[in-house]
């Protein structure tokens, strides 16, 4: 089964970083798996080649109207978007984004066709307080009675872009709990400090469907890398 392998710009970019980067990667790209790049909206309406599908980074929870600097579903859409990212960590905290506006994003991209991506994850406060399992609980309580196949990214906010990653076990763990609180199929990625050099690891060893990259998608060579570990 082929995996999902997304990379995550952030706030980076620009046209001609996008442009060499397609480039590179395309050189590089030996891959099975389904590649998904999450690029800043101002490049969404760029794209590599057939076997890249561009993913938006959020949305908003409106459809339209006064609410400055947002982007809505419908333009996301307008550009051939595949995926969006919703309820990603760094979203949390600088937009104070709640789960339940993360859940209100979510209906508003299945309505478009436009696949969410639902990142959940706890901080190292909450591991350290043997809350975890608790929490995640409280950010899947929205979507427990989805029917539909639903793709969640696990990234553990101790692990983002700090080079610490989760035991085996750890993300196992967590993974478990998120398929034990569905009956339908639930695809679920890890992020979290993946790099060449654990990714293999990742894809092969642990029941997860793919892996959201950050900091290291951003060298083409070293995410092509990645893209085929499994």
């Amino acid at each position: 089964m082929p995996k999902l392998i997304a990379a995550n710009f952030k706030m980076n970019g620009s046209f001609s970083f996008i442009e060499e980067w397609f480039n590179a990667f395309n050189k590089e790209d030996a891959s099975s798996n389904e590649v998904i790049v999450a690029l800043p909206a101002p490049y969404l309406g760029m794209s590599g080649n057939g076997n890249v599908k561009i993913s938006a980074q959020n949305v908003s929870t409106k459809e339209s109207g006064a609410y400055t600097s947002q982007i809505s579903v419908s333009m996301i859409a307008d550009n051939n978007v595949s995926y969006c990212i919703i309820g990603h960590s760094e979203a949390r905290e600088y937009l104070n984004e709640s789960n339940e506006d993360i859940k209100a994003k979510y209906d508003l991209l299945i309505e478009n066709k436009v696949k969410p991506i639902v990142c959940i994850g706890e901080s190292l406060e909450t591991r350290e307080s043997n809350e975890t399992f608790d929490f995640i609980t409280k950010q899947l309580e929205h979507f427990k009675n989805i029917e539909d196949e639903i793709t969640f990214a696990y990234e553990p906010i101790w692990a983002i872009g700090t080079g610490l990653v989760p035991s085996d076990d750890d993300i196992e763990q967590v993974v478990k709990h998120i398929r034990s609180h569905f009956s339908q199929t639930v695809k679920i990625l890890y992020g979290g400090s993946v790099k060449g050099e654990n990714a293999s690891n990742l894809l092969n060893n642990l029941d997860i469907d793919g892996v959201l990259v950050g900091g290291a998608s951003l060298n083409p060579q070293e995410f092509a890398k990645i893209a085929q570990s499994c």
